[in-house]
Order: structure tokens, then C-alpha cells, then sequence
């Protein structure tokens, strides 16, 4: 599923950032004012306990709750054994790189396996040697790649080749590798020069990120629709990523980017438990906090046919909707030895495109197919509403967001604008009701580029998600 176009949309309270394959959602990240992903930052923390129980540190690294870092996150990479406090004593400084987002009442998952990002190159200042990303297959250019790159290794580092640098000429990726290097350099001697607890380094917003990642030569273009946003876009491609440049554009229409290019549609279906296939079957997918259960159910296809399928659909609604952690596929009930081969054959093969990858274990004695997947961030629904036991709901704060976006476009050229909406959507704008102040934020952004004061109301007749949008000449848009 290879990424052909690029969407980032800002609106109040919120950037999001679609990645499409074919005109298909194949990811999408959402970065909220207050809750900006830590992932990818490096900070000079200071090791606050050690537990031998757990065989991990907790390590103070400037945000509200400690950092959790593990054994073999500890431990140089190359060795093996050992216990946490063979690598980590209480109250030593310590370079960490987040891995994790804090969930709920864990904190974030942290490394000292140190990583810096290019569009070619991953540069590893502390793993000698060099490795080539198994997606490039040819022979002659992984030849080509190893050797150009393990002569701009430096003696205490390495490089992971990157998909993206198949085909690329030798003075671009030496140009990344030197940038590279250098910028460890400037973080090193930061962190020497720091006190505990320190930021050393940001990782790039999500934007960026994306081009940096999934810029290649198949993207066909970029639309942004927040000229300060396609600004630091611009500027960041001109720095790094300079064949991106012409196919960056400004979408300035009178329709919300998503919805002129059909993605709110299928973000709202990616929030949703059922999923219909093709062939007349479908998925339920029902995500619990201890492990996520997908059920196919069969329409007019041989067992064999909707396995098929539903493997291929599996595999992309895992990605799309950031499952993580144990995934258990509960496949139409299939004897035939080859066929449940083939079944999770084609599994795997759908999963080549999540840069997360997927772990396929196989099939149970009970018939079940066992996956897992590194967590990297919140999923899907967990951004947008949250786990509850019965039922998938958004959240008021998603609610709070949605009718501010529609706002900026219908009471465009307005003299004036009230919401009517359910109390707990009212509460999150107002940031009363255990909301945070996201939604609070985002509508005093959404009244600073209107120019006028919008005016909230409750209407207890309004079930939830539902709302009314008056603007000026007093008619209501639901």
C-alpha cells in the first residue's frame, strides 16, 4: 500500500494528517494544542528509581509523569544478561529518546537506543554497522547502498538504509549523511553542556514527519490548507526535501479539505466497529484495553474467499486505526491445511506497508489467529472517544472540534455565529467538564480568524452528536 498523497489539515485545536493510497486512507495522525506527541524528542533525564522487580528504571525527564524505561532499552545494544542496575543507578543523568506516548496512567516508553531520521538514512550513533530496509530488493542497489553508506559511516555509528534511498544518487545521500552526523554532534554536546531534566532534542511536527517519511518518488502530491502550515512545509522541504517541493500545493476552497477529497467519510467509518467487505462479509472489530478481537463473518463467498479477503482488510484497518499490542483474528473456520497457509500468507503480505509491521504467530489450537504490534501512540479510538465496555462513542472534545471546523466554513463572511449543541459538547468548549482546555483553546482560535464572538447554548433536545450552527440571519445548519 504504497503512499500516494499527502493531506494535512489545521483547523481549531487540531492538525490532521492524512496519508492516502489509491484515494484510500491508509493512516491518519491527529496532534491536538496541549497533547503534542512526545515521540521521537531526546531528553537529558535523571534516573529517579530503580526497580529490580521490574527490571526497569524510572527516569525524571521534565513531564508530569516519570518515564519507564526497560531492561533492554537500557542495555547497550549488542550485549546481553544482566539486570537494570548493571546500566541504570539512581541518580545518574541519562540521555533517553521517548519510543511511546504516556497512556492514561503509564508514562512514556523510553531508549537510550538513540536514532536520527532522514528521508534516506537512519543514523544509530551508538550501533555500528550498517543495514539495508528489506523492501529493496534488487541486488545491484542494495550492493550499491551498502557500500556508499558504510563509507560514510563514522567509527562510533551507523546507518539503517531506507526504502526511499533506492535509486537516489550517491551526493543526496551523502548530503543526508553528513547532516545527520553533524546534528548528533550538536545533540551530544548539548546533553554534555545540560542540567537534568532537559529537552535536547524535538523531533519534527507531524507534518514534516510525513514528508520526511513517505515523500518519495510515488507521492503525487500534498495539499495544505493552513498557510502557515504549507509555510514551514515549504521551508522544511527546501531544507531537506527538495523534490517534494512541486507537488506541495494550497487547497483554499470552500469545502474542508477532507471533505472535498472524501477522507472525513472514511475517518468516521475507521471509528466505527463494523467494517462490510467486497464480497458481502465483514469484520467487527471490538477493542478492549487488554487485547483487540476481530470476528469475520462470511457473506456469499466460500469460507476460503472471505478469509481472503478479510485478511487483506485486517491488515489495513490495523493500520489505519493504530491497533497495537495483542490482536486476535477470529477467521472463518477453514480444514484445509494449504488454505490456512495461504490465509495468513496474505496477511503478512497486506502488512508490508505498516512501518510498524505486524507479528503473525499463527493460528491457535482453538482456530485463532494470533497477531501483535508495537504501540506508537494512542489508536484511533482512543483519540477520538476512548475505550468504553458497550460501545464506540466520539468523545465531547472530538464533538467540541468537529462542529468548530464546520464553523470556520459556514459562517464565513458571517456577522455573527451560535452553537447549539448537548451540555457535555457546550462543557468541553467552555473547558469545564473534564475536557482539558483543547476545546477551549481551539474555540477562541476559531473566534480570533472569524473575527466575532461565537455563542454557545444548550439544547438538552439535542442527542449526541448532533448540533445546530446559526449563523447571522438566524437559520439553523444541523
Amino acid at each position: 500500500m504504497p503512499i500516494d498523497q499527502i493531506l494535512i489539515s489545521t483547523s481549531p485545536g487540531e492538525t490532521r494528517t492524512a496519508l492516502l493510497s489509491g484515494g484510500r486512507l491508509a493512516e491518519i495522525w491527529i496532534d491536538r494544542v496541549g497533547r503534542a506527541s512526545l515521540v521521537g524528542n531526546m531528553y537529558l533525564g535523571r534516573i529517579k528509581a530503580v526497580s529490580q522487580g521490574l527490571n526497569a528504571a524510572f527516569v525524571s525527564f521534565g513531564q508530569s509523569q516519570d518515564g519507564f524505561l526497560s531492561l533492554p532499552e537500557a542495555r547497550p545494544v549488542g550485549k546481553t544478561g544482566g539486570r537494570i542496575g548493571d546500566f541504570a543507578r539512581e541518580g545518574d543523568a541519562i540521555l533517553v529518546q521517548v519510543q511511546r506516548d504516556p497512556v492514561e496512567d503509564k508514562g512514556a516508553k523510553l531508549t537510550t537506543h538513540i536514532h536520527l531520521a532522514g528521508a534516506f538514512l537512519i543514523f544509530r550513533p551508538h550501533q555500528v554497522g550498517i543495514s539495508v530496509s528489506r523492501r529493496i530488493v534488487e541486488a545491484a542497489e542494495r550492493e550499491r547502498l551498502m557500500g556508499l553508506v558504510a563509507d560514510l559511516a563514522p567509527g562510533n555509528g551507523g546507518f539503517v538504509v531506507r526504502t526511499q534511498a533506492s535509486g537516489v544518487e550517491d551526493a543526496d545521500i551523502e548530503k543526508e549523511a553528513a547532516y545527520l552526523t553533524a546534528r548528533w554532534k550538536e545533540i551530544a554536546e548539548q546533553a554534555e553542556t545540560s542540567s537534568a531534566p532537559a529537552l535536547v532534542f524535538t523531533e519534527v511536527e507531524a507534518a514534516c514527519r510525513a514528508l520526511r517519511d513517505f515523500g518519495g518518488a510515488l507521492v503525487e502530491g500534498v495539499v495544505i490548507d493552513d498557510p502557515e502550515t504549507l509555510n514551514r512545509v515549504r521551508g522544511f522541504c527546501g531544507a531537506h526535501l527538495p523534490w517534494v517541493l512541486p507537488v506541495v500545493s494550497h487547497h483554499n476552497g470552500q469545502q474542508d479539505l477532507f471533505e472535498a477529497f472524501d477522507v472525513a467519510e472514511q475517518i468516521d467509518a475507521a471509528f466505527a466497529p463494523k467494517v462490510t467487505l467486497a464480497g458481502g462479509g465483514s469484520l467487527i472489530i471490538s477493542q478492549t484495553p487488554a487485547l483487540t478481537a476481530i470476528d469475520v463473518n462470511t457473506g456469499e463467498q466460500t469460507p476460503f474467499e472471505a478469509n481472503l479477503e478479510a485478511a487483506t482488510e485486517a491488515a489495513r484497518q490495523i493500520r489505519l486505526r493504530n491497533i497495537s499490542g495483542l490482536i486476535v483474528i477470529d477467521f472463518v473456520p477453514l480444514r484445509d491445511d494449504a488454505q490456512k497457509r495461504k490465509v495468513l500468507a496474505v496477511l503478512k503480505g497486506s502488512a508490508t506497508g505498516d512501518p510498524l509491521g505486524l507479528n503473525v504467530a499463527g493460528y491457535t489450537r482453538m482456530g485463532l489467529v494470533e497477531i501483535t504490534r508495537p504501540r506508537h501512540g494512542l489508536s484511533l479510538l482512543g483519540v477520538l472517544g476512548g475505550l468504553r465496555p458497550k460501545e464506540t462513542q466520539k468523545s465531547f472534545e472530538t464533538q467540541a472540534l468537529d462542529v468548530l471546523r464546520r464553523v470556520l466554513y459556514e459562517a464565513r463572511g458571517g456577522v455573527g455565529v451560535t452553537i447549539k449543541a448537548p451540555a457535555g459538547v457546550i462543557a468541553a468548549l467552555t473547558g469545564g467538564g473534564g475536557a482539558g482546555a483543547t476545546a477551549a483553546l481551539a474555540l477562541k482560535q476559531a473566534q480570533d480568524r472569524l473575527g466575532l464572538v461565537i455563542e454557545l447554548e444548550t439544547e438538552h433536545t439535542l442527542t449526541d452528536g448532533q448540533c445546530d450552527i446559526i449563523v447571522g440571519n438566524g437559520d439553523a445548519k444541523p
